[in-house]
């Protein structure tokens, strides 16, 4: 819950150590826990953890304090221990994880969030791993930097009001007043406001309408459109304010301006005194006040209602944005933009660390799904607070990333260009054999039916990051599956075929992909020919789906077939691979399951071994003299080389790491100069290839022998660090 350290007060589980002696230590830090006052609660517990560094509730009680003060190293420990003694419970678990993944140890992060399973927080924060790379793909849509008017205090939630910036800060309110909150040790919120003079320079920050500073926590703020209006949060010491647990909790106001300043200022009436209300942001329209609450009813934590305000002017009862926006976690920070979209922090969803700045869209007054806004505007840190101007592409962004803990900064926030996060696609089934299009075709998507109009067509929207599972099943047709995902052509919509095939007795099937991108390769020419007398079984060429489909209708159960399957691509390697079957049973027989239909481009740096099918390359023990097998493999590369005379080759031998290294070393480089001696026979150019021994010295993996360690690693292990690679290292420009 790093927002806490805002003083948003939220009630957390109170452990109070027992103890029928408890030292003097021990009894002023859990009364300052109890108080919520944990950072000067952490220097008395400390010193009992010197003593007793395995006791259960002392290292929860810390590792609270530790979390709730932003100390990530802190909870690290303490939250760690638990782990390690088997003490844990299942939130300590999600804290411990939460702590290592701001510290960047998303595999163990991930480990921990799994085990989490009393709300959704577990299963979304364990997709971390898998969505990770995500998170960086729109990183040139944005761009963050330190505004300059930031102090070695918390500065946070910066907006614009007329020609000045206003924001939240802990510096001292006054010179002669410096009152700390025991939470954090810290100086209460106010308001401060900065300008620029003549010249462009900033002005030193100084305070906020004084008539909107209380002795306490103001701020964050927001305006309305017409700068006439104002809403902000606060909490006062008056008692008739004190909530039933003893505290004084956050509360949104309004006041009105006039020529010397704001006056009428009020609590709003939804407000209720035993929960926190804070961050308000007013829609543009001023008919929609956004803010974060831990009100009842709510999914867990704090989370993000929206109230609407009556025709009679009155604010209406808070609406909560529901499990799109809101998580068991904490949801905070909310800012709607001019153009629907609202920006909110959470640490209930899959993020990089800390509070994620998330997006979503607002229309007929619902929220679709949830985007994280992803690097740069987020980090391992806590990242919160968006405010953008009018014109939706510029404001500021706080975020603690500088320093971590509780140092707060301001950030200038620009958006270049739009981020689009879900797509049209118009979905059509077609008869594969004979294109012809199948209309009213009832599939599924995502367990939800659909059916196709007469043009055999159907169109929907979807949205980045989601993966849709598409099954069709219509009667004499294969079952399609498909897990749909969103084109990454720049186009806002595109067309998706669905080519049914009709159900065959026995069929040869296949997907030929891209040996490093995995995806579906259109255009390569499939020649397929029986063995052993080499007639003419099928040519294919296959579309952008990739497959290969083809009915056998000369074969029966009980038959064995035998193929030579060449695959030919412009510009990548041809491969050819045999495939030998007995076929047991009526039904589809698919290649993928026995053979390697990955094809690789040819390209500089590419290994010649992974692109066409290269047994390994063996040699008598100790010997470097070019054995029948060896020769067979060798004779590959010699055709590939005659197939690309621009093309030359390192051929690298390894060893593993047993032996003397300086003898894998001589003998590796033997075998591949041996190697390349038999290739330069065939007739290629030694100038085209080149033998180069490496030993133990580039090992595939963990398996080191050095000095008087022993590996422990198995022979499959070590049989991988012995191989032979044919490295493209350069591609010569054909002479015109």
């Amino acid at each position: 819950m790093r927002f806490i350290k805002y003083h948003f007060l939220v009630s957390s589980l109170l452990l109070t150590i027992a103890s029928h002696a408890q030292s003097g230590a021990l009894k002023k830090a859990n009364k300052h826990f109890a108080n919520q006052s944990y950072a000067q609660a952490i220097p008395y517990y400390e010193k009992v953890y010197k003593k007793d560094s395995s006791d259960k509730l002392l290292l929860s009680n810390l590792g609270d304090c530790y979390r709730l003060t932003n100390n990530t190293n802190g909870a690290l420990k303490c939250y760690g221990a638990l782990v390690k003694y088997g003490k844990a419970s299942s939130i300590h678990q999600l804290y411990y994880g939460q702590a290592l993944l701001e510290k960047g140890n998303k595999e163990d992060a991930k480990n921990q969030f799994s085990k989490f399973n009393d709300d959704v927080r577990g299963k979304n924060l364990s997709l971390i791993v898998e969505k990770y790379n995500s998170f960086f793909k729109n990183k040139d849509a944005y761009k963050v930097e330190l505004a300059n008017f930031n102090s070695s205090e918390n500065d946070f939630c910066a907006v614009n009001f007329n020609n000045t910036v206003v924001f939240a800060s802990s510096r001292n309110k006054s010179a002669w007043i410096n009152r700390k909150h025991g939470w954090t040790n810290g100086s209460y919120i106010g308001l401060l406001t900065t300008e620029k003079d003549a010249s462009g320079k900033q002005l030193a920050p100084k305070q906020f309408m004084g008539d909107l500073n209380s002795k306490y926590n103001d701020g964050p703020i927001c305006f309305s459109k017409d700068m006439q209006s104002v809403f902000f949060t606060r909490n006062t010491s008056n008692s008739a304010e004190k909530s039933v647990d003893g505290n004084y909790k956050l509360q949104i106001y309004k006041a009105t301006m006039n020529r010397n300043g704001f006056d009428r200022v009020y609590i709003l009436s939804f407000n209720n005194k035993d929960y926190n209300y804070a961050h308000p942001s007013l829609s543009g329209d001023g008919n929609y006040l956004y803010f974060a609450s831990d009100m009842p009813g709510g999914l867990g934590g704090m989370d993000i209602y929206v109230s609407k305000k009556g025709v009679d002017g009155n604010w209406g009862k808070p609406e909560n944005l529901g499990d799109k926006v809101n998580t068991p976690g904490n949801e905070v920070f909310p800012f709607i933009a001019g153009n629907g979209k609202l920006y909110y922090s959470s640490n209930g969803r899959e993020g990089i660390g800390g509070l994620d700045v998330f997006e979503t869209t607002i229309k007929n007054e619902k929220s679709s799904k949830s985007y994280n806004v992803g690097d740069p505007v987020n980090s391992p840190y806590d990242d919160f607070g968006v405010y953008l101007t009018e014109d939706n592409k510029t404001g500021y962004l706080s975020s603690n990333r500088k320093m971590g803990g509780m140092d707060d900064d301001i950030y200038n926030f620009t958006i270049l260009r739009e981020v689009k996060y879900g797509k049209e696609v118009t979905l059509i089934t077609k008869d594969k054999e004979t294109g012809e299009t199948l209309s009213n075709t009832s599939f599924k998507i995502n367990e939800v039916e659909v059916t196709t109009n007469e043009k055999g067509e159907y169109a929907t929207t979807i949205e980045e990051e989601n993966t849709y599972s598409v099954v069709v099943e219509k009667l004499d047709y294969k079952k399609y599956e498909e897990n749909l995902t969103v084109n990454m052509d720049p186009a806002d919509s595109f067309t998706r075929t669905l080519l049914l095939e009709k159900v065959p007795k026995i069929a040869l099937i296949g997907l030929v992909t891209d040996i490093k991108t995995n995806l579906p390769l259109e255009g390569v020419n499939i020649d397929i020919v029986e063995l052993p007398n080499k007639n003419k079984f099928d040519t294919y060429t296959t579309t952008s789906a990739g497959d290969y489909r083809k009915a056998i209708t000369d074969k029966k159960i009980g038959d064995k077939i035998s193929y030579l399957i060449t695959l030919k691509k412009e510009g990548y390697v041809e491969k050819q691979l045999t495939f030998i079957h007995d076929i047991t049973k009526a039904g589809d027989i698919n290649l993928n399951e026995t053979l390697d239909l990955k094809m690789g481009k040819v390209a500089v740096g590419m290994d010649l071994a992974k692109l066409i099918d290269i047994k390994p390359i063996y040699f008598d023990l100790g010997k470097s003299i070019i054995r029948p097998d060896a020769a067979i493999e060798l004779d590959k590369i010699v055709k590939v080389m005659n197939d690309y005379p621009n093309m030359f080759i390192e051929l690298g031998s390894h060893t593993d790491c047993r032996g003397n290294a300086a003898a894998n070393i001589k003998l590796s480089t033997t075998r591949a100069k041996a190697s390349a001696a038999y290739i330069v026979k065939k007739g290629i150019s030694a100038l085209r290839i080149t033998g180069k021994g490496y030993g133990e010295s580039k090992l595939l993996n963990g398996c080191k022998c050095e000095g008087k360690v022993k590996p422990t690693c198995s022979e499959d292990e070590h049989a991988k660090n012995r191989r032979t690679e044919f490295i493209i290292v350069k591609l010569q420009e054909a002479k015109k």
